[in-house]
Protein backbone atom coordinates (compact mmCIF):
# COMPACT_ATOMS: atom_id res chain seq x y z
CA UNK A 1 0.00 0.00 0.00
CA UNK A 2 2.53 2.29 0.91
CA UNK A 3 6.14 2.44 -1.01
CA UNK A 4 9.31 3.79 0.62
CA UNK A 5 10.29 6.43 -1.32
CA UNK A 6 14.62 6.71 -1.03
CA UNK A 7 16.39 9.96 -1.40
CA UNK A 8 19.52 9.40 -4.24
CA UNK A 9 21.51 11.14 -5.65
CA UNK A 10 22.99 10.59 -8.92
CA UNK A 11 26.62 11.54 -9.70
CA UNK A 12 28.91 10.76 -13.05
CA UNK A 13 32.27 9.03 -12.89
CA UNK A 14 34.38 11.97 -11.84
CA UNK A 15 32.00 12.13 -8.54
CA UNK A 16 30.49 15.42 -9.91
CA UNK A 17 26.86 15.28 -9.47
CA UNK A 18 24.36 15.37 -11.97
CA UNK A 19 21.21 15.58 -9.95
CA UNK A 20 20.62 15.18 -6.13
CA UNK A 21 17.25 14.86 -3.99
CA UNK A 22 15.47 12.35 -6.38
CA UNK A 23 12.50 9.99 -4.70
CA UNK A 24 13.10 6.68 -6.11
CA UNK A 25 10.31 4.26 -4.82
CA UNK A 26 12.56 1.28 -6.65
CA UNK A 27 16.64 1.36 -6.86
CA UNK A 28 18.63 0.55 -10.27
CA UNK A 29 20.85 -2.00 -10.35
CA UNK A 30 24.45 -2.48 -12.09
CA UNK A 31 24.00 -1.90 -15.32
CA UNK A 32 20.72 -0.68 -15.72
CA UNK A 33 19.38 2.23 -17.48
CA UNK A 34 18.77 5.75 -16.45
CA UNK A 35 16.92 8.15 -18.61
CA UNK A 36 17.34 11.49 -16.88
CA UNK A 37 16.62 15.04 -18.98
CA UNK A 38 16.21 13.31 -22.14
CA UNK A 39 19.31 11.51 -21.93
CA UNK A 40 20.23 7.92 -21.28
CA UNK A 41 22.91 6.61 -18.39
CA UNK A 42 24.03 3.13 -17.32
CA UNK A 43 24.56 2.39 -13.94
CA UNK A 44 28.04 1.73 -12.92
CA UNK A 45 27.48 1.65 -9.21
CA UNK A 46 25.20 1.87 -6.35
CA UNK A 47 26.40 2.93 -2.85
CA UNK A 48 24.83 2.95 0.32
CA UNK A 49 26.01 4.93 3.06
CA UNK A 50 23.96 3.69 6.44
CA UNK A 51 24.15 6.62 8.76
CA UNK A 52 21.05 8.50 11.06
CA UNK A 53 19.56 8.68 7.73
CA UNK A 54 19.98 6.04 4.78
CA UNK A 55 21.84 7.59 1.83
CA UNK A 56 21.88 6.07 -1.79
CA UNK A 57 24.43 7.43 -3.96
CA UNK A 58 24.23 6.20 -7.82
CA UNK A 59 27.28 6.38 -9.91
CA UNK A 60 26.43 6.53 -14.03
CA UNK A 61 27.96 6.79 -16.99
CA UNK A 62 27.09 8.97 -20.07
CA UNK A 63 25.74 6.59 -23.18
CA UNK A 64 26.70 8.33 -26.56
CA UNK A 65 23.57 7.26 -28.63
CA UNK A 66 19.94 5.07 -27.57
CA UNK A 67 20.51 1.79 -25.52
CA UNK A 68 18.98 -0.84 -28.19
CA UNK A 69 16.40 -2.56 -25.50
CA UNK A 70 13.92 -5.71 -26.62
CA UNK A 71 10.77 -5.54 -24.90
CA UNK A 72 9.40 -8.96 -24.25
CA UNK A 73 5.80 -9.84 -23.42
CA UNK A 74 4.69 -12.16 -20.97
CA UNK A 75 2.65 -15.17 -22.16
Amino acid sequence: MFKKKYNVSIIDGKWLPIKRGIKLTCIPRIDEFIYLNEIYYRVVSVIHQLAEKQEIVIVVELLSEKPKIKLIENQ
